[in-house]
């Protein structure tokens, strides 16, 4: 709820967020977080029924309902099935819009753990020198990577987001799921497009970061 606005205000200028779904117009969009799986079916749904009645309304003010979710222990494919049984389960479908879902694989922080530049080679913790050890996101895809200990991290996203915490430590840099300052930056986001765009890596930021280039310029 923080970093999207932040990098949209960054790539989609010409955009503004509006705080009701109702006074959505030209060049607008409204976000509103749906708590993670499994309660984002049933907002799913909610937000369906929403955009059908405000498109009702005259003009079409919605063009897109995008989703955005960590996969954390789940796949994409069991996510589009998911919400697609919780539409046919309720009996509505949108309409004039499109339906777009975007995965966090497996989890946001693992699309931060993408910036080559913040990434430390040498570092002065030892716990994260045991998780380069583990596995080197600075060379390697960080969406491949597992979970060092399950005993430790109940899951991998635990794990993804604990490992980010260790390597901005490492820069003077802090993160929580409340103070995601640091990663809202332009440098921050520019070096997660060029990790993108140059390795391939992080292929679903890269999904997310395309479309949003290709429709909100």
């Amino acid at each position: 709820m923080s970093v999207y606005p932040a990098w949209l205000s960054i790539l989609a200028q010409n955009y503004s967020r509006v705080e009701n779904a109702w006074d959505v117009c030209d060049n607008n969009y409204y976000i509103f977080s749906a708590g993670g799986i499994p309660s984002i079916y049933n907002h799913v749904r909610n937000a369906v029924e929403d955009i059908n009645s405000i498109n009702s309304k005259g003009s079409v003010k919605y063009d897109y309902l995008l989703v955005c979710l960590d996969t954390e222990e789940e796949t994409r494919e069991y996510i589009l099935q998911q919400i697609e049984l919780e539409l046919q389960r309720s009996g509505v479908a949108l309409q004039n819009a499109e339906l777009v879902v975007f995965e966090q694989k497996v989890c946001m922080e693992t699309w931060f753990l993408g910036n080559q530049n913040v990434f430390k080679v040498n570092p002065q913790d030892p716990e994260y020198t045991k998780y380069i050890k583990f596995y080197n996101v600075g060379s390697d895809n960080p969406e491949n990577m597992g979970n060092i200990d399950p005993n430790k991290f109940s899951t991998t996203a635990r794990f993804h987001f604990q490992y980010l915490k260790r390597m901005l430590e490492e820069r003077n840099m802090t993160y929580s799921k409340r103070n995601t300052k640091d990663v809202q930056q332009q440098v921050y986001l520019q070096q997660l497009i060029k990790r993108f765009e140059e390795t391939g890596h992080i292929g679903t930021f890269g999904s997310w970061y395309e479309f949003v280039k290709a429709n909100f310029r």
